[in-house]
């Protein structure tokens, strides 16, 4: 794309320069922000936690309203089964490391749908294809072993060209596995799952004049990706929490379709410490100090927040602090552009990606708890061994209007990665320096972050070690955040136990970016 050309979209999209004074507040029509009582996921109904045992479940994808801003009803699309005597809606599914996992996806919409289960380690025909999207009123059985480490999983739709708007109306939830190393966290740190240890899924959403959910499709937001103007937290808007002055663990997912956030802990606008002690799969080593954190989308971060030394009546502000979203990307002429957004065509404009802004407000009640140190270790994670590993070369760019990996858009029938299987590869993913972040997220497979290389300066002074690592890239990963200009190193074992050949996708995360073609076939052969 010429560069004067992709100034006036990045501009169009929110996508400018925000100076760090520059703040926006979750728009919505309830007025303050953290005024709604956060929704705590129960034993049942709204994503309510179903623990799975061996028994089978059906999950039925259908059209539904919820009454999200001043009551008014908003169309949303959910996935709803019956279990153990419940009703559950886009249930949190539970499960134990090595439990048999039997679902049955049944569609009760009018398009095409299909699943899948973002993190896990699956066969090929259990990952949810785009080639194995289903038609309305047809199912798809799943089974197979739940192999991966204990962490913060998910589950979304993939269906073929209707993953973004699919999943921006609601078709997504947790995927929760325990193992042994989980189990000991919880006890040493006294932790309750849906009282002290709360599941967390942030969203970006539009809503028009009469309360209803609206999902943009012109070209312009297509490409840079969907933006809303309110914040939800588990579906609730300008949401507050009241918390015990307490240890409290946050499993952070961004369900956003396109915006990246930056989170911050702030009492009186100073920003306060927090232990991050997991990232998208599973426990770190330890726990890290940290007082901010990028998480951009299908990413998951695991905090520890402390609020035992905060006394009673203390608010603190989780927000998304400012960042530069176009930073390391040539720049001049940029500046102060995309302030207000993107107007949406009914006198509204998007939060800007890079904006500062509420997401939850904590208030502090109660009585407090005896503090508890932290571990010093969480789990152990075994290094790859990547000697005599495959480099392969991932070159994210764009034409026209269309984002490109390799310079190629997805065609189902197209298999331009191949890797065999029982190898180790390093994959180095390069973004163009005339782009925007990209979220690119493998499936089938977790991966090891190696090295970042011309990162842009947020991000740099983030690093842990001389090879550029961030807090979030020292664990298990399925997603990374590519920078303009940068080249994230990852390591890959593709050892598994599957017969013959599996077909998986790599691509963009922003998902606005894979429906529009950033997405490739990755056919990993038989060994």
């Amino acid at each position: 794309m010429e560069r004067r050309t992709f100034l006036q979209y990045a501009a169009a999209s929110g996508l400018g320069i925000l100076s760090s004074g520059c703040f926006f507040k979750s728009a919505s029509s309830n007025g303050t922000a953290g005024n709604t009582p956060l929704f705590i996921p129960g034993n049942s109904g709204k994503l309510g936690v179903l623990d799975m045992s061996d028994a089978p479940i059906t999950l039925n994808t259908r059209a539904v309203t919820l009454p999200l801003i001043q009551g008014k009803p908003s169309p949303f699309l959910i996935y709803e089964t019956q279990y153990g005597g419940k009703t559950f809606q886009n249930p949190i599914i539970r499960v134990r490391r090595g439990a048999q996992l039997k679902a049955r996806l049944q569609n009760g919409l009018k398009e095409p749908t299909i699943i899948h289960w973002h993190g896990l380690h699956v066969p090929g025909v259990m990952d949810g294809h785009p080639r194995l999207t289903i038609a309305p009123g047809a199912y798809y059985d799943y089974e197979f072993t739940v192999a991966n480490r204990g962490g913060t999983y998910w589950y979304h739709t993939h269906a073929h060209n209707l993953t973004a708007k699919q999943a921006y109306f609601g078709l997504a939830s947790f995927f929760i596995v325990e193992d042994e190393d989980e189990l000991a966290l919880r006890a040493a740190m006294q932790l309750e799952f849906g009282v002290t240890d709360l599941p967390l899924v942030i969203q970006d959403k539009q809503f028009d004049a009469a309360g209803a959910l609206v999902y943009g499709s012109d070209p312009m937001q297509q490409m840079m990706g969907q933006l809303g103007d309110t914040i939800l937290v588990n579906l609730t808007p300008q949401p507050q929490l009241n918390v015990a002055p307490r240890l409290y663990r946050f499993r952070i997912l961004n369900g956003s379709n396109s915006r990246i956030y930056r989170l911050a802990f702030l009492r009186q606008n100073k920003m306060l410490p927090y232990a991050i002690i997991g990232t998208d799969a599973g426990l770190l080593d330890r726990p890290y100090s940290a007082q901010e954190v990028f998480l951009a989308p299908a990413e998951r971060v695991d905090i520890l927040f402390d609020a035992s030394g905060l006394a009673a009546g203390d608010e603190v502000s989780l927000k998304s602090l400012a960042f530069n979203a176009m930073d390391n990307e040539m720049m001049s002429g940029m500046g102060g552009m995309g302030r207000g957004g993107m107007m949406n065509g009914m006198g509204r404009s998007s939060l800007a990606l890079g904006a500062e802004f509420e997401i939850m407000k904590l208030v502090v009640a109660g009585k407090g708890a005896t503090a508890l140190p932290l571990p010093s270790r969480l789990s152990t994670i075994a290094r790859i061994d990547t000697r005599g590993a495959i480099v392969r070369q991932i070159d994210l760019s764009t034409e026209g209007m269309r984002w490109l990996i390799n310079g190629r858009s997805f065609n189902m029938d197209e298999y331009p990665i191949e890797s065999r299987g029982n190898t180790t590869e390093l994959w180095d993913i390069q973004n163009a320096q005339r782009s925007m972040p990209h979220p690119m997220h493998m499936h089938g497979f977790s991966f090891q972050v190696v090295s970042r290389r011309n990162s842009p300066e947020q991000i740099r002074k983030l690093a842990q070690d001389s090879d550029g690592r961030t807090i979030t890239d020292l664990g298990w990963k399925d997603t990374i955040l590519v920078w303009p200009g940068e080249t994230v190193r990852i390591a890959i074992d593709f050892t598994h136990a599957y017969k013959g050949d599996q077909t998986y996708v790599f691509h963009c995360h922003n998902l606005e970016h894979e429906d529009q073609g950033m997405m490739v076939n990755h056919r990993v052969t038989a060994a």
